[in-house]
């Protein structure tokens, strides 16, 4: 059979399959075996074999022994697939790779401490403020800074309560690690956090202590600003 006929067929497939999970179709959110599903669709095993797997890799679907093919719910489902973003912001040029990931950070971390500030508990902002504090501490090591930066940033979208956000979030840390071995690269490069940095997200931290969302937003635009500018003049 040929190849893009078959890729075709998956997808057909997989757009019926998601059809019948967002109409709530299956009873119980269980899907019936393969061989019925083939019937049903119209298609050979080996192609729902491969349309299923697409919904599993997406979170959509989870199969258990005994329990069968069941819908995951959809607060867990895989909205954007990370290796796929990072390897379409790493093909682009390396200036306009750095631009794109400022603008897809901007999308990302000043909504989600904007919304730690009005969403995180007690819990949530003693981990924020603890996360910013071993960032302060870090070793003048660079990847010991960029794992504590990576950590208090992971730590602030976590506590927004946003799946959406986590997930674009997920996408930017392995992105920022990217541009950051790129930088590495380069002679005479710094790509520590420097201390006015450290400043801007003390501003980010103590606004969401103070649950004062507008300021935490301004707080992380105004370290993602400084990024950008520190990034840039590196590169150049």
């Amino acid at each position: 059979m040929n190849h893009g006929y078959e890729a075709s067929l998956v997808k057909r497939v997989v757009n019926q399959l998601v059809a019948g999970i967002v109409n709530g179709e299956y009873k119980d959110n269980v899907l019936p075996p393969q061989v019925i599903l083939s019937k049903k669709h119209g298609v050979s095993r080996t192609i729902m074999r491969e349309a299923l797997s697409i919904l599993i890799s997406r979170r959509m679907l989870d199969v258990r022994p005994k329990t069968g093919t069941r819908v995951r719910p959809a607060r867990e489902w895989l909205i954007i697939d990370q290796e796929v973003a990072e390897w379409r912001l790493r093909a682009l040029p390396e200036p306009e790779c750095m631009r794109r990931l400022i603008e897809f950070r901007s999308l990302v971390d000043p909504p989600a401490a904007a919304l730690a500030a009005k969403r995180a508990n007690r819990h949530q902002r003693i981990g924020i403020n603890a996360a910013y504090q071993r960032l302060v501490h870090a070793s003048p090591s660079e990847s010991l800074q960029s794992a504590a930066e990576e950590a208090l940033l992971t730590t602030i979208v976590d506590a927004s309560g946003d799946e959406i956000l986590r997930q674009m979030g997920s996408v930017v840390r392995v992105s920022i690690r990217a541009i950051k071995g790129l930088l590495r690269a380069q002679p005479n490069t710094l790509s520590r956090v420097p201390e006015s940095q450290l400043g801007d997200y003390g501003k980010v931290v103590r606004a969401i202590e103070a649950a004062d969302g507008e300021g935490a937003s301004s707080a992380m635009s105004q370290v993602l600003g400084r990024t950008a500018a520190m990034w840039v003049e590196e590169a150049v």
